[in-house]
């Protein structure tokens, strides 16, 4: 057991690793814009003085204390992803810089579309593992159970809008690469899903108490009370 969680977290924490690298992409794009999210990191970086990596971090840490109050499913990967994302985009912003600046406006955009592309990816990588949805995607299905009536598909595009006129009226950039994004994000993720094979539906996320039941061999024993009680 021990063994399998072993090499969980390892491609956990690659998906993360390099869904920091797409992540670091948009914020290189400048003017012409990143995802939803990026942009309200890079407006609260903008305000406040704080680096980017701290800001991701700051915005994810607010959406757990949702989470957890809206008694979301808590994963290892879930704070994993919470921390690693964060950190390593700083990490990431410091050994990329030999990447140039986009010239223009059009290469801007190829480089916030080609990190959007790996992020597709990496998601695939990190959600395979089913050790926990990032904060985010937990914060998407919370709001769905909240409101039955929207399509979960709906849902996320307010929660991204949300995030991107946070961002805007906090000074991050907007540009077409902002609106290709949103728009083509989704499109990314089934290609990504499509190449690997992957059927996010499938995945069953453990929370942290699944998971410890597991390690410490203790959830065939409560699956066997639970079956007894029936």
């Amino acid at each position: 057991m021990l063994k399998e969680y072993t090499k969980r977290l390892a491609i956990c924490i690659g998906g993360l690793a390099l869904f920091a690298v797409g992540t670091v992409f948009g914020v290189l794009a400048g003017s012409a814009g990143t995802n939803g999210w990026n942009t309200m990191a890079l407006g609260l970086s903008n305000t406040t003085g704080m680096s980017f990596g701290t800001a991701v971090f700051c915005i994810s840490a607010g959406i757990l204390i949702i989470d957890f109050i809206g008694k979301g499913k808590l994963g290892i990967g879930t704070f994993l992803n919470a921390f690693l994302i964060a950190w390593l985009s700083d990490v990431f912003l410091k050994v990329m810089s030999f990447v140039p600046e986009p010239p223009n406006v059009a290469v801007g955009v190829l480089y916030t579309l080609f990190g959007q592309m790996i992020i597709a990816f990496s998601t695939v990588i990190y959600m395979s593992t089913a050790l926990g949805a990032g904060p985010r995607d937990t914060l998407m299905v919370i709001t769905s159970k909240a409101l039955p009536r929207l399509p979960i598909g709906v849902v996320k595009f307010i929660l991204e809008i949300g995030a991107l006129i946070a961002g805007v009226l906090m000074g991050a950039p907007f540009g077409i690469g902002t609106v290709l994004v949103i728009t083509l994000q989704a499109s990314f993720f089934q290609f990504a899903c499509q190449v690997t094979r992957f059927v996010p539906r499938d995945v069953r996320n453990e929370d942290l108490l699944d998971t410890w039941r597991r390690i410490t061999g203790k959830q065939h024993n409560t699956d066997s009370e639970d079956n007894n009680d029936n």
